[in-house]
């Protein structure tokens, strides 16, 4: 059973149906035992009281209630029974008229303590009995020196001789129709107030689940756009609330990624538009006319360097998206720093020669870190190109690696301010509206570079340094 309202209705329903019947059986049991205790307290006095009344007359035992209608006081035929025996004798020397020879058994505890049994009467009839021995003796006075009879339970030693009597009182078990009577209504009104529950707790539960079947309905209403859409429950319960909150939120994000995924389509759309236009009209007009070789090495060239742009947009999605989905392999290796950054250095040498640049080289010796050595190459060289793309000609780029593994790439950015650098690792940014602005850049070295040195353990910062208007990007790594 899977469902979750029937889980909680038969849940509840056997926790009060247990409930139920745990204390019906107990109050039953209680009862039983109240009435036994009186019906066998009144059981053990009437025996005593007749015991009592039993004397001995020289040799013979006198049994006053038999004198007359040979019947105890209050003896009730087919309901009480009784046997009288004495130390002896084989068989009773008084027994009911209407009991079958031997059909009480013979046995008897002290007064203090009666000896208590269940039997079955003639018919088969159950039935409780009790059980007194004792012993009639003679010779003690009483005050007024008259001779007594005392009744005492076993044989004491050094009295004079006695006589043992054993009494026997049974009667017809009437509690056994009592409770019997008892139990009918009792599971009458198990079964009933366990229907009545049953019906009860469904429409409790019923009403209580009412706000998830609304729920339900709100997400099954959602758009695939979500923009801009939240559950919201009428009159919702405190156990929902965190339920929805966590709904609304995870609509947020989903929104904040559709938003994502529709930026990152319409810049890569815009990105690659510019390279392929430029592409397809380099080589409309490199095949308009036959032209010398030189002409068309020059149109190669430049449809090579565009698809060199195009192939560098490509392997940044790429390597984004398999860091973003965890799809690498990190090698943890010792780096020294003061010895791979002049070589990852020169595939830059050129284009820095070209635009006039000066290299500040500020690297301690000995610095080293342990890290993965071709992740943290393609995080340099993007800080590399971006420094050498944007740093005025005749500009300085500052190169520097302290001791404890640090690394900062400085360049000139007389256009940059505060406010924009906060922008710097996101995603297509650059300083400039323009997407066919002389440098080639998409704006995803600095969000690659976060991303890499974020799966390195390591942090990445940029700010902007006056009054020498450095854009600085440091690395620091873990």
């Amino acid at each position: 059973m899977h469902s979750l309202r029937w889980k909680l209705i038969v849940g509840i329903l056997s926790g009060i149906t247990l409930l139920l019947a745990a204390g019906g059986t107990a109050a039953y049991f209680a009862v039983k035992k109240r009435l036994y205790s009186e019906f066998d307290r009144t059981l053990v006095q009437r025996t005593v009281l007749l015991a009592s009344m039993i004397e001995q007359e020289g040799d013979a035992i006198k049994i006053e209630w038999l004198e007359n209608d040979n019947s105890p006081p209050g003896h009730q035929p087919g309901i009480d029974y009784f046997s009288v025996w004495t130390k002896g004798s084989s068989e009773a020397v008084a027994a009911s008229p209407d009991l079958e020879k031997g059909s009480l058994p013979r046995f008897g505890g002290p007064f203090a303590h009666p000896e208590l049994r269940d039997v079955v009467l003639p018919g088969d009839r159950p039935a409780r009995c009790v059980g007194i021995g004792f012993d009639v003796r003679r010779g003690l006075r009483d005050e007024e020196g008259e001779e007594r009879l005392e009744i005492v339970a076993g044989n004491t030693p050094g009295t004079p001789a006695a006589t043992i009597v054993q009494v026997v009182i049974a009667k017809l078990d009437t509690v056994a129709p009592t409770l019997a009577a008892i139990r009918r209504p009792l599971l009458g009104l198990w079964v009933g107030c366990t229907v009545l529950g049953a019906v009860i707790i469904w429409l409790i539960v019923r009403r209580s689940l009412r706000p998830l079947d609304q729920l339900k309905a709100q997400i099954g209403s959602l758009e695939e756009s979500a923009s801009g859409q939240r559950i919201a429950l009428s009159q919702q319960p405190a156990e929902l609330e965190p339920v929805t909150r966590e709904l609304n939120h995870l609509l947020e994000r989903v929104e904040k990624a559709l938003v994502r995924e529709r930026t990152l389509t319409s810049n890569v759309a815009h990105e690659l538009r510019t390279p392929i236009a430029g592409l397809l009209s380099t080589l409309e007009v490199t095949l308009n006319r036959l032209r010398s070789p030189e002409e068309y090495r020059e149109s190669a060239a430049e449809c090579f360097e565009i698809a060199k742009r195009m192939n560098w947009l490509v392997n940044n999605l790429l390597s984004i998206a398999r860091i973003e989905a965890g799809n690498v392999q990190l090698q943890n290796q010792e780096v020294r720093i003061e010895s791979v950054l002049p070589e990852w250095w020169k595939p830059f040498e050129s284009r820095a020669g070209e635009r006039g640049l000066r290299i500040d080289w500020q690297i301690q010796p000995g610095t080293r870190v342990k890290t993965d050595p071709e992740f943290l190459r393609v995080v340099v060289t993007n800080l590399f190109d971006n420094a050498v793309s944007y740093a005025p000609e005749g500009g300085t780029i500052r190169i520097e690696a302290n001791s404890d593994g640090t690394v900062s790439v400085a360049n000139q950015a007389l256009a940059l301010n505060a406010e924009v650098i906060q922008h710097a690792f996101d995603p297509f940014w650059r300083n400039t509206e323009s997407r066919d602005a002389q440098v080639a850049h998409a704006g995803l070295g600095l969000k690659l570079c976060k991303k890499i040195v974020e799966l390195l353990g390591g942090r990445i910062s940029a700010q902007l340094k006056e009054p020498e208007s450095l854009f600085v990007v440091r690395l620091e790594m873990a």
